[in-house]
């Protein structure tokens, strides 16, 4: 006897979470897996091969390759928004100057760059960069994917352009030739 088709279950296919549903685990603590976000980011930086590894086995197990998990998000937003209340503070800004510093970093250069740049690359992934087989499922690579990317080389960026950078701000805001050469190379 065949197996009877149940029309509420998603195909296999559409395992990868709507963004609504994303946004929605994002409110919910309990949902998100911080200990595994924190492991990921202690390997974007000693063994960028293994972060592709759980990804590859993430496709293998849950047939999607995008994280279904919105804690890497929320960790990395967090960090901006220290960072960027750490340069406020560093910088003496208080009041609307600090909370446009915070905008500026969360949603200018991480929200708003990397929905554009995860975009195109989706764009261009999906309609110039697919191999087709005749002998194969056709594969099309999902947006949140293109987004984990984003966020995934972020991390490793962040740490060197905000983190490091801000340890180096007594260095650099010196008035010699040294500080001016210092800040020039980074």
């Amino acid at each position: 006897m065949l197996p009877l088709h149940v029309e509420s279950e998603r195909p296999s296919f559409m395992h990868s979470p709507s963004l609504s549903e994303y946004l929605r685990r994002m409110l919910h603590y309990a949902q998100m897996d911080i200990d595994y976000t924190f492991a990921q980011m202690l390997y974007l930086c000693i063994a960028p091969r293994k972060v592709y590894q759980l990804t590859s086995y993430r496709k293998q197990t849950k047939n999607q390759w995008a994280r279904d998990d919105p804690a890497f998000v929320v960790v990395l937003v967090f960090f901006l928004t220290v960072a960027a209340i750490a340069y406020g503070i560093a910088f003496q800004a208080t009041g609307t100057v600090l909370l446009h510093i915070v905008l500026h970093f969360v949603i200018g250069h991480f929200l708003v760059l990397g929905v554009l740049i995860s975009s195109v690359s989706w764009f261009v992934a999906n309609n110039y960069m697919r191999a087709q087989s005749f002998h194969g499922v056709e594969q099309k690579m999902e947006w949140m994917y293109a987004f984990d990317i984003h966020c995934n080389s972020f991390f490793p960026l962040f740490l060197v352009l905000y983190v490091l950078h801000y340890f180096l701000l007594p260095v650099v805001m010196q008035p010699s030739f040294a500080a001016a050469m210092l800040s020039r190379r980074a």
